[in-house]
């Protein structure tokens, strides 16, 4: 049964307070935001079967993404809720010097990614938990904590690699550029946040959210074709971790009045 207490229906609490109005059953939700993207991890297996992996600092252009991010889901108005989003950032391109090889060798010997980009977008199960609403209150406030698992398509553009000036073989193609790639991984979130009725009693509500998320993307790679040229394949592609952190506004509607 959903709630249908006096104080709820008229919006007034015992202390002559604002109080949260019905929100049970489904909702949508819209939600925007800016992210501070974050990569770790870079490496690559150059073509040769005795070359050492390198690592790479993996570098955005910028220090903040958009982000946003559509939901329809079910709140329960007794401290838990979920929905299920499409989410989607935009594109980021990247740089990536090497920071070392497997084998101890100066970087001076090897390469540096020169070129990348990254854009990712997917689906994710999100649960919320409001413990106030959870202990009886239903106040118009209402902080949350929440988690989302799901799945990330992360599409990595054309990238290059340049060969710095101690490489052996740098007289043989100097700069190459190979194809991008389209890769899924399982992605996980968590973060905390509030969310706040702006609507009046007697009105169809409406509730403003807050948040702070962290998302893991999972591992975005390119490809080992070329773009053009000859030369030998590498065994691995360039990739690295993809993670972000995330502020955002939500809109919250319900989609049922009582």
């Amino acid at each position: 049964m959903f709630p249908t207490t006096g104080a709820a229906q008229s919006g007034e609490s015992l202390f002559g307070k604002r109080t949260l109005s019905v929100t049970y059953g489904p909702y949508a939700r819209i939600e925007l935001g800016g992210a501070a993207p974050s990569f770790s991890n870079g490496s690559w297996l150059p073509p040769g079967e005795d070359d050492p992996r390198i690592t790479f600092d993996v570098i955005p252009d910028k220090l903040r993404n958009a982000f946003g991010a559509l939901a329809l889901g079910y709140d329960w108005q007794n401290g838990f809720r979920g929905d299920l989003a499409l989410f989607g950032m935009g594109r980021v391109d990247i740089k990536a010097p090497c920071t070392s090889a497997s084998n101890g060798t100066s970087c001076a010997n090897h390469i540096d990614i020169t070129g990348g980009s990254v854009q990712t977008q997917g689906a994710m199960a999100n649960f919320f938990f409001a413990p106030l609403e959870a202990q009886g209150s239903n106040a118009v406030l209402q902080p949350f904590v929440v988690a989302g698992l799901g799945v990330a398509q992360n599409d990595v553009g054309d990238w290059t690699r340049t060969k710095n000036a101690g490489n052996a073989t740098i007289a043989s193609n100097p700069v190459r550029t190979y194809l991008g790639d389209t890769s899924s991984s399982v992605a996980w979130s968590f973060g905390l946040g509030a969310s706040y009725q702006v609507t009046r009693p007697g009105k169809w509500p409406v509730l403003v959210e807050a948040s702070w998320r962290y998302y893991d993307f999972g591992r975005a790679s390119g490809s080992v074709m070329s773009t053009g040229g000859t030369g030998t394949e590498p065994r691995e592609p360039f990739g690295f971790d993809n993670t972000s952190q995330v502020l955002s506004i939500s809109v919250r509607i319900p989609l049922k009045r009582y």
